[in-house]
């Protein structure tokens, strides 16, 4: 039999826990500390063959800046094409990128792909005496495209952004189904 004041305590305890998960993600919300997530149907993505051995998935992402600082992330575009992607990564050498990881179910290589980031570009600008700078760029909206191999497994895409300021921020998630 369970003492009355042992049971008391058992059941505060357990109220305080929930208020303080409760208390957490309410902060968290008010702070923007909560990422994105939508999902993708792939059977459903324009030019998809769930016949072809090999299907490349092109992803269009929207980025834009609130309220000067909070990152929100939208699917635009999802178009699907036969074949098998070759690796024609450029190196990103800017501090603004961003990540975009695989997430697979079954064991499998989880390798970042990197970015430059759209928000913060560095573009060259010719002076009045034809002499070439480099200058950045800060917009508030910008387009990410990205060139997905379907593979066995594909469960999620993960975008990350990495910013000197506020380091490395998961912005969003791509379920794929």
């Amino acid at each position: 039999m369970l003492d009355a004041t042992v049971f008391g305590e058992f059941v505060s305890a357990i109220m305080m826990n929930k208020l303080s998960f409760f208390l957490i993600m309410i902060a968290a919300q008010l702070l923007g500390c909560k990422t994105s997530e939508s999902t993708l149907s792939v059977q459903n993505v324009r030019n998809y063959d769930p016949n072809a051995a090999n299907q490349i998935l092109f992803l269009d992402f929207k980025i834009i800046k609130r309220d000067g600082k909070t990152e929100t992330v939208e699917l635009v575009n999802a178009v699907s094409g036969s074949g098998k992607l070759k690796n024609m990564a450029a190196p990103v050498h800017s501090p603004y990128q961003i990540s975009v990881i695989q997430r697979y179910s079954i064991s499998h290589m989880e390798i970042p792909m990197i970015f430059e980031h759209p928000l913060y570009k560095s573009v060259e600008v010719a002076s009045q005496d034809g002499k070439l700078s480099k200058q950045d760029l800060h917009a508030k909206e910008g387009i990410l495209s990205v060139r997905i191999q379907k593979d066995i497994g594909l469960e999620k895409i993960e975008l990350r952004s990495l910013t000197p300021e506020k380091g490395d921020v998961k912005i969003y998630t791509l379920n794929l189904k």
